[in-house]
């Protein structure tokens, strides 16, 4: 009797058919009898074993009793384990890369929507200074011509005095 394997199942590591199956026994239900060997002696009823099949070496090869396939199924475990370890901190460094970079890109965004705010109270600032600077250079015109008027009415003055003068310098003599 050699043990039934199903596909992809391993056989308990202590299980005895590792390495040798059991042996096949049979229970015999006897009734009274005479002994064949010994007629003056009579049996009462009682169970006879009988062993069908004696116990065979396992030849099939077990991979968790062979040190060397052992050794060879534990690298690949650990090469297994290893490779799922880099995976997962290449998967951790990528969603922090990734969280990195979304947190970059609001920042741009929300510097962007800072800079279209400052454009714009730059244009009208510039519009608005464009108007002061208009409207100073019509009152510094205003001015100068003012001061010019002023000038050229203490100038009127100072010949009105004259001729006044004069007139009165004439009139008295």
């Amino acid at each position: 009797h050699v043990p039934v394997y199903v596909a992809a199942q391993q056989i308990p590591a202590d299980d005895q058919n590792k390495i040798r199956s059991s042996p096949v026994m049979r229970a015999y239900a006897i009734g009274r009898y005479v002994d064949p060997n010994r007629k003056s002696v009579m049996h009462e009823q009682h169970t006879i074993y009988r062993e069908e099949q004696s116990p065979r070496w396992n030849l099939i090869p077990q991979p968790d009793a062979d040190p060397v396939l052992m050794a060879q199924k534990q690298k690949r475990e650990r090469y297994a384990d290893a490779l799922a370890g880099q995976i997962a901190q290449a998967s951790k460094e990528m969603r922090d890369t990734r969280s990195m970079v979304r947190s970059i890109l609001e920042s741009q965004t929300s510097r962007e929507a800072g800079n279209r705010e400052l454009l714009q109270s730059l244009e009208e600032l510039k519009k608005r200074y464009a108007i002061v600077s208009g409207n100073l250079v019509k009152s510094s015109n205003y001015i100068n011509k003012l001061e010019t008027e002023i000038h050229q009415l203490k100038k009127e003055t100072e010949l009105l005095k004259l001729q006044l003068r004069s007139r009165r310098g004439d009139s008295v003599r």
